[in-house]
């Protein structure tokens, strides 16, 4: 694996765990305090997105990964 390739891997790595973490510490749970209907919805509609989105990363990491 290429230097530009195994870096390119690795920002994506840490950009996913940032997003993640930035979701499930700092903004879904201010949403939940907060009690109203649209923040609540909101943070449904987010998580699942983040669910969506990891379901696609491991699709494409799968399908990359088996020999055509």
């Amino acid at each position: 694996m290429s230097a530009k390739k195994l870096f390119e891997v690795l920002i994506s790595a840490l950009l996913y765990l940032l997003i993640t973490l930035l979701w499930f510490v700092y903004a879904a749970p201010q949403m939940v305090e907060h009690g109203s209907e649209a923040s609540l919805i909101t943070a449904f509609f987010g998580t699942m997105v983040w669910l969506a989105a990891t379901g696609c990363i491991f699709i494409h990491i799968i399908q990359k990964a088996r020999p055509a």
